[in-house]
């Protein structure tokens, strides 16, 4: 069982990577710096799920390959950058969904390894550490049901937090300005039924460890 989990995992794996589109440019690295770590490894999240033995040693090798993978996303070369403002932001928007809808694929590979009590909380626990960008996840704004009034506040409310600009001298700080941020915004902009719909889809609240970072 172990040895054809591991085939269909890593198979899995080979035609995400080739599928995934790959717009990046190491020119773009600040805007969409890849952290190093998948949020289930850390020790924290893995206690939490409780992964046994076997879970984790799948796991690690998983990583390691999704780690490369999509560094290899981000650092491939893609043509000459323009001098045009406006076009680097949209190619450093093309790279930064490139690279997020190959996060959504990974997860779905880490979820084959868990049993389904397990992913069920993963998911929880992304929705956690996302913020407000868990709404950008599928199903998750028709689950809230946001009429288009609501939706475009959401916007203005993304559009705002970009504002806060983490620097490393005060990663800290702007993380705090978002969170709190992120939750009044969201307190005003869902109604009493929405939210509590919000609350059961992020589950039981998780200290996530002081040293990891929520800016993907």
């Amino acid at each position: 069982m172990q040895r054809v989990l591991i085939a269909i995992c890593f198979l899995a794996t080979c035609v995400s990577i080739a599928d995934a589109q790959r717009p990046g440019r190491r020119g773009f690295r600040a805007f969409v710096e890849d952290r190093g770590r998948w949020l289930i490894d850390l020790e924290e999240v893995r206690k939490e799920l409780s992964v046994d033995e076997q879970q984790a040693e799948l796991l690690d090798a998983l990583q390691e390959d999704l780690t490369n993978q999509r560094r290899a996303i981000q650092e491939e070369e893609f043509g000459p950058r323009s001098a045009d403002d406006s076009v680097q932001r949209l190619q450093a928007e093309a790279l930064h969904n490139s690279l997020a809808a190959f996060d959504r694929r990974s997860e779905e590979l880490i979820a084959v390894v868990l049993e389904p009590k397990q992913a069920s909380r993963l998911t929880e626990l992304y929705l956690q550490r996302d913020g407000i960008r868990a709404l950008d996840r599928p199903g998750i704004v028709s689950k809230l049901e946001l009429s288009d009034e609501q939706k475009q506040r959401l916007q203005s409310l993304r559009e705002s937090l970009v504002e806060i600009r983490p620097r490393r001298s005060s990663w800290d700080e702007a993380q705090r300005l978002i969170r709190e941020k992120e939750q009044a915004g969201l307190k005003e902009l869902l109604n009493e039924e929405q939210q509590n719909r919000w609350q059961q889809l992020l589950g039981k609240p998780f200290e996530f460890p002081a040293s990891w970072p929520r800016f993907r």
